[in-house]
C-alpha cells in the first residue's frame, strides 16, 4: 500500500494481514503512517498504490459508506459524534439499509419503513443499555464526556452490524474507568467473533489486550508477532529509540512508559 503527501511518503509500502475474530495492535512512534494507514483502508485518503482487500473481496479505491455496507467500519481519535442530535438520534442514524431513505418506499410500503424503524430504535436501546448510555438517550451528544463520547461512537459503529471495527487510539483522552469499560466491551464483542484493529499509545492496554501486534516506522510495517515477541525485537527498540542498536529490553519498556504517560 503506498500513500504520498508531496514529497512525504506517509505509507510505504506497508503490507499486513489482520486475522478474523482477534485483536490485532498497530503501533509505532509518532509519524509511523498509523492513522494514514486507518484512512486509506476506510476510504478517507485515496491510496496511491497498492492492494487492499476485506471479505474476501477488493475495497481498493471505494468511498467510506461503501465500505461501512461491506462491514468495515472505524472510530475517529476525535469522536465524530453528532453534537446537536440526542444519543439515541446517533444512534439511529447509523443503521444500515434503511427504507425510509428511498422516496419511492416511503410512498409504496410505508409499513415496511415502521418495522424497520421499531427494529433499530429496539437495537439502539439495547446497545445504549450494553454501553451504560441509556440515562443519556435524550441528551444531546455534545453534552457528553469524551469518554462517553467515545463509548456513543463504538455503540453508534455496532449499530451498522459490522464484521471488523478499526479502533483509532480508543484511550485518549479518556478517565481510567470509563477506558476500563471501553476495553471490557472489546473484549465481549472480542470473544463473540468481531475483529478489531486498534491504533493505540498506551502500550500497557497494547501488551494487555491485543493477540497480535504490527509495528509500523517510516510508513512500513518492521514487524510482527505476539506481544512478547514484538517487545523484544531489535527493529522495534530502534523504531522507538531512533538507534543503531544495542538497546536493551528495560529501555523499551521506559519508552513504552512514556509514550503512554504522553
Amino acid at each position: 500500500m503506498q500513500l504520498s503527501f508531496g514529497g512525504l511518503k506517509a505509507v510505504d509500502g506497508a503490507t499486513l494481514e489482520v486475522e478474523p475474530g482477534k485483536i490485532t495492535a498497530l503501533i509505532g512512534p509518532n509519524g509511523a503512517g498509523k492513522t494514514s494507514l486507518f484512512n486509506v483502508v476506510t476510504g478517507f485518503y485515496k491510496a496511491d498504490g497498492g492492494a487492499i482487500s476485506f471479505d474476501g473481496g477488493s475495497i481498493m479505491g471505494r468511498r467510506p459508506h461503501s465500505i461501512a455496507k461491506r462491514g468495515l467500519v472505524r472510530t475517529f481519535q476525535l469522536t465524530k459524534s453528532l453534537g446537536r442530535m440526542s444519543v439515541l438520534e446517533n444512534m439511529m442514524v447509523a443503521a444500515p439499509g434503511q427504507a425510509g431513505e428511498k422516496v419511492f418506499a416511503a410512498w409504496v410500503v410505508p409499513w415496511m419503513i415502521n418495522r424497520q424503524e421499531k427494529e433499530n430504535h429496539r437495537k439502539a436501546i439495547e446497545l445504549l443499555e450494553l454501553f451504560n448510555l441509556i440515562d443519556k438517550k435524550d441528551d444531546y451528544a455534545a453534552t457528553l464526556s469524551g469518554g462517553q463520547r467515545k463509548l456513543l461512537e463504538l455503540a453508534r459503529a455496532l449499530m451498522m452490524e459490522p464484521k471488523m471495527i478499526l479502533l483509532d487510539e480508543p484511550m485518549a483522552g479518556i478517565n481510567p474507568t470509563l477506558g476500563a469499560r471501553l476495553l471490557e466491551h472489546v473484549g465481549e464483542l472480542r470473544d463473540r467473533g468481531m475483529t478489531f484493529v486498534l491504533v493505540e499509545h498506551d502500550m500497557d492496554v497494547v501488551m494487555r489486550v491485543s493477540e497480535h501486534v504490527i509495528v509500523m516506522a517510516n510508513g512500513k510495517v518492521i514487524t510482527q508477532g505476539s506481544a512478547d515477541e514484538v517487545r523484544q525485537n531489535q527493529e522495534v527498540i530502534d523504531a522507538y529509540l531512533g538507534t543503531g542498536g544495542g538497546a536493551v529490553d528495560e529501555a523499551l519498556d521506559e519508552v513504552f512508559e512514556e509514550d503512554a504517560r504522553g
